[in-house]
């Protein structure tokens, strides 16, 4: 089930082209990376699908709703967290809670149960009852998180919610996140720091000078990226006969050899990495180790920053 649709997006602000005819859709349940530097256009996008702003072309359709005409549906399915918000902090946590669970309609008998709900989700139960203003940042952050929660919504837009987070909050975060794709909640996040969403995106959205140049699964942007796989093998015994049988290998490019280590560069699919296996056993060697090394989302986004034109969707601007 495509959750969000978006067709043909723009905005522009005088000759400036913020967001440039931006397609793309999400699924139910996944974790989507909106990943780029400062100024791609992240923001602009989000405030788009979250209603907020008025694009000058295109449509977006969030849950078969038509943000033109029924975006105050849409509003009430999905939760935006900016990225700066107040959770006013002469509050207590649960004063907070139940002050936006009112603010947004939610019937009087179901707000207690809800606002016990989402403290013991985003990991705050015990600091119901401290002053908002007595919270870490890693804590505000997963608070936002928890305002969204008593909406009980169903999509999420994320604008870089992990930024300043210290190591630990950031895992809290991605930790949470990942239940929420459990549950089947659909999530956009946006960021320019790509460490923060390699751990849990299911797939990103890569953005670039308004453009989106890239977008769909990791492993389908890796290996539409790059056509080389590395392959980490470790082996048992004498490396220098599996260093002459991988040279004997078509395509086989050897890289690295430090004891029973060994990497490799090759150009194939996996039934050529089966082959590759099948390979050395039969010579031999005796493998207990042979897996693909995977570039992390800053390898991949750097190797696109660096061939830009060659993602660039037809018509878009550079």
């Amino acid at each position: 089930m495509q959750v969000i649709e978006v067709t043909g997006l723009s905005k522009e602000y005088g000759t400036l082209v913020a967001v440039n005819n931006v397609s793309f859709n999400v699924a139910k349940g996944q974790i989507v990376g909106l990943i780029g530097p400062n100024g791609a256009g992240k923001t602009t996008l989000l405030r788009m699908l979250a209603t907020v702003l008025r694009p000058t072309a295109g449509s977006i359709k969030i849950l078969g709703c038509d943000s033109s005409t029924e975006y105050l549906r849409i509003r009430k399915t999905i939760g935006y967290l900016p990225d700066f918000f107040n959770l006013y902090n002469s509050l207590t946590l649960h004063e907070c809670l139940e002050f936006f669970a009112m603010a947004y309609g939610v019937e009087n008998k179901l707000i207690p149960g809800r606002v016990d709900d989402a403290l013991k989700f985003v990991e705050l139960e015990e600091k119901r009852n401290d002053f908002v203003r007595h919270l870490s940042r890693g804590m505000v952050q997963r608070m936002g998180v928890g305002v969204l929660l008593v909406r009980d919504t169903d999509v999420f837009l994320l604008d870089e919610p992990a930024s300043g987070l210290d190591p630990k909050a950031r895992i809290q975060l991605r930790d949470i996140l990942k239940k929420l794709s459990a549950e089947g909640r659909t999530i956009i996040i946006s960021s320019h720091i790509l460490t923060e969403l390699s751990d849990f995106c299911s797939h990103v959205a890569i953005m670039s000078r308004g453009n989106i140049v890239l977008h769909g699964s990791i492993d389908e942007i890796r290996q539409r990226v790059s056509s080389t796989r590395q392959i980490a093998i470790s082996i048992v015994g004498d490396a220098n006969a599996a260093v002459a049988a991988i040279k004997e290998f078509p395509g086989a490019i050897l890289q690295t050899v430090e004891g029973g280590n060994i990497t490799v560069d090759i150009k194939t699919d996996e039934n050529g990495l089966a082959d590759m296996n099948s390979y050395l056993v039969s010579k031999g060697i005796r493998v207990c180790g042979f897996s693909e090394e995977k570039s992390d989302l800053e390898d991949l986004f750097m190797e696109i920053s660096g061939n830009e034109q060659s993602y660039m969707p037809e018509g878009g601007s550079r």
